[in-house]
């Protein structure tokens, strides 16, 4: 967010002081950040969810005892089904995830300003 906010304000120029111009970003633009925020988030920390998630079940309700630790389950989950498989689910993952990052940010924006207070 303060990389575009400064990219705009550069490109807004002066004031007439020779002051540089400061530049909000519109809520819309910081909604697209916290979502692209969001499910950047998602994306990176999804591999490790299906990891979890598949040392959790095994050896429960007949299921079989299949990896020892968790670089056991990821490089055998890569093996046996390909890289692709960690990031089984990703996509209601990031249905689920992205707008609430979206609204929490635009929130964490607003409150800012209502409250005053800078980032830097």
């Amino acid at each position: 967010k303060l990389a575009v906010e400064a990219f705009m304000s550069k490109r807004a120029g002066n004031d007439e002081y020779g002051k540089q111009i400061e530049v909000a970003l519109p809520v819309i633009i910081s909604l697209g950040l916290g979502a692209w925020a969001g499910a950047a988030a998602q994306t990176s920390a999804h591999p490790l969810d299906v990891i979890r998630k598949r040392l959790q079940v095994q050896g429960i309700n007949g299921n079989p005892v299949l990896y020892s630790n968790t670089f056991d389950c990821m490089t055998g989950i890569a093996k046996k089904e390909g890289v692709g498989a960690l990031y089984k689910g990703l996509g209601p993952a990031c249905v689920a995830t992205i707008p609430g990052t979206g609204i929490a940010y635009i929130t964490y924006e607003l409150m800012k300003q209502f409250l005053k207070l800078s980032s830097v």
